[in-house]
């Protein structure tokens, strides 16, 4: 089937399926029929008024009677029981026509609603039909016209975003060549309307609180600038980009989640400079396989309990920057660089892959358990401090598992509560080099496992008064380059600490002895 087929067969099974929906709900709110005419009710009503008038008026003359003392009332008190028993019986009767009254506003206003939402169901009806259309001027038409229906009916809000996303994602292509400049135009369109209508929420047309599903399509350009998303789910799940560009820079997540979990990255620039991610937020970037790529994550604010998660992904001849890049620090809010959710990298691969964070500042997690490296630098500031009033400690996890050249440097920074663990996995031999330098150690535990033939260079130098805990398990191996400021106060175990005095002469217990070379001999 070809496209123009696709597109017709969607709008069409769209627009019957709503159509299908909005009936049963109309006739949900049906309609009671009333028997007989006016001619037939009228005489029925006085009927009853005359037998009501006749009741109302003996109960009255037994209750004079019993009032009394079971004697027949007297005469003078006739009119005021005829003028009690007529005006109870046009008070009945006046309540009577005021529920029946009642009654007609609620049966129009049913019918009111039963003709907006046949207009409404005819108006998507015809908008879908021209989104399947084969011309790019009638498919532009509809687009246009879901949109403006999308603002106008609450009710099917959802439904008209669904549609548009739908268009997108059957529409989209791998490359420019397979589209007219009319498709082109019609797919920009569809970004613009979706964009603008994700900006404000404040907007009673917003559509901050829709679930946006664009999985599955091969996308070149994605502009999403300045999103807003409250409660939200945006999915990019298992989509191709090649060759283009997503920006969302400088979009607000609040309790929302942007997905791209298995997604392919080629050639592209993944720009989210100035993200602020609030509350219960999420950006997943799981089981992605990335080449040739730029992910600029730039003055981000990752608040309390949100995390950018990027667990089981395949990382090739990239970059990921999350420090100042030229054209978008316009986009920077007042707590740029600031992390106080969580970072994850667990369990991903990176190769011929600079990871920069030097700017940033740690008041919770940053994880690489596990991460698979080659030909990698990582950079981080090591400014890791404790938020005043968050319970949690601070945790910063490089537990990389280095299979090439592998680099990290931290510094100048400071640890002030927490625990810093460089803990590598089993890797290549002599692949890891780690540079702590110009480093406060104000508070925390500081943790170096020298068990691992991956140790090709280590190096840390402290600053300042030493308040905090480093701590060196094992031996690193005889050919690592090991520099330890010698000024420091090391523990070997969590409660002893390296006393040279006490071991006299003797290497510092991290280094391994080598024995005399007697090859000469």
């Amino acid at each position: 089937m070809d496209g123009a087929n696709q597109r017709r067969s969607f709008g069409l099974d769209k627009a019957r399926a709503l159509r299908a929906d909005l009936t049963r709900s109309v006739l949900a709110l049906g309609e009671p029929k009333i028997a007989g005419g006016l001619h037939l009710l009228l005489p029925f009503a006085a009927l009853i008024a005359v037998v009501l008038f006749f009741v109302l008026l003996a109960i009255l003359w037994a209750v004079t009677s019993v009032l009394s003392g079971f004697k027949v009332p007297d005469e003078r008190v006739l009119p005021t029981v005829l003028t009690v028993s007529v005006s109870l019986t046009a008070l009945i009767g006046a309540s009577l026509g005021a529920i029946y009254a009642f009654r007609k506003q609620i049966l129009a206003e049913r019918e009111g609603l039963r003709a907006d939402q046949q207009v409404f169901s005819d108006r998507y009806v015809k908008a879908a039909e021209l989104l399947a259309h084969e011309r790019p001027q009638a498919r532009l038409a509809g687009l246009y016209s879901l949109a403006i229906l999308a603002d106008d009916w609450d009710e099917g809000r959802a439904a008209c975003a669904m549609a548009i996303c739908s268009y997108v994602r059957v529409n989209s292509v791998q490359s420019v060549a397979e589209v007219g400049p009319g498709e082109q135009e019609v797919q920009r369109i569809a970004w613009k309307s979706i964009r603008s209508r994700l900006l404000e929420i404040e907007e009673n047309q917003s559509w901050h609180d829709q679930e946006l599903d664009f999985s599955g399509g091969n996308y070149r350009i994605v502009d999403l600038d300045g999103i807003h998303l409250k409660g939200a789910v945006v999915q990019f799940r298992d989509c191709i980009f090649e060759d283009g560009e997503i920006r969302l820079r400088g979009a607000v997540i609040d309790d929302g989640t942007l997905d791209f979990t298995g997604s392919v990255f080629r050639n592209t620039n993944i720009r989210l400079s100035g993200v602020q991610l609030k509350g219960d937020a999420r950006i997943l970037f799981d089981r992605t396989t990335a080449a040739d790529s730029l992910f600029a994550f730039d003055g981000m604010w990752i608040q309390d309990d949100s995390e950018l998660r990027f667990r089981h992904a395949d990382v090739q001849d990239s970059r990921l920057d999350f420090d100042v890049l030229e054209g978008s620090v316009e986009y920077h809010p007042a707590h740029a660089h600031t992390i106080d959710g969580e970072i994850d990298f667990s369990y991903s691969k990176f190769e011929r892959t600079r990871i920069s964070m030097w700017r940033l500042t740690f008041t919770n997690r940053l994880v690489f358990e596990s991460v698979e490296t080659s030909d990698v630098e990582i950079d981080i500031s090591g400014k890791i401090l404790k938020k005043e009033g968050f319970g949690r400690l601070v945790y910063l996890n490089l537990n990389v598992r280095p299979a090439g050249p592998t680099t990290i440097r931290m510094g100048p920074g400071s640890l002030s509560n927490g625990d810093l663990r460089i803990v590598p996995g089993r890797g290549g031999v002599a692949t890891l080099d780690v540079s702590i330098y110009d480093f406060k150690l104000l508070g925390g535990e500081l943790l170096v496992s020298a068990f691992n033939s991956c140790w090709e260079k280590i190096q840390i130098d402290l600053t300042g008064e030493q308040v905090g805990r480093l701590r060196i398990h094992g031996r690193f191996p005889s050919s690592a380059q090991v520099d330890i400021d010698p000024l420091a106060e090391v523990y070997t175990s969590p409660g002893k600490k390296w006393d040279p005095g006490e071991e006299g002469a003797a290497l510092p217990p991290w280094i391994t002895r080598v024995p005399a070379d007697d090859s000469n001999d």
